[in-house]
């Protein structure tokens, strides 16, 4: 019962570090597409 429940509580663990990583990755593509739309914004007003 100890080793199931040990299992188990490993397999959330993992999933919730995957989640995060998976988040993390998304916000990190957003970040990276926003700063690159203010500098596209930045140099048409320079014109």
């Amino acid at each position: 019962m100890n080793v199931s429940r040990t299992l188990s509580a490993v397999f959330v663990l993992l999933a919730l570090a995957l989640g995060s990583l998976a988040t993390s990755a998304c916000t990190s593509a957003t970040d990276s597409s926003a700063s690159g739309t203010s500098g596209n914004s930045g140099s048409g007003g320079g014109y």
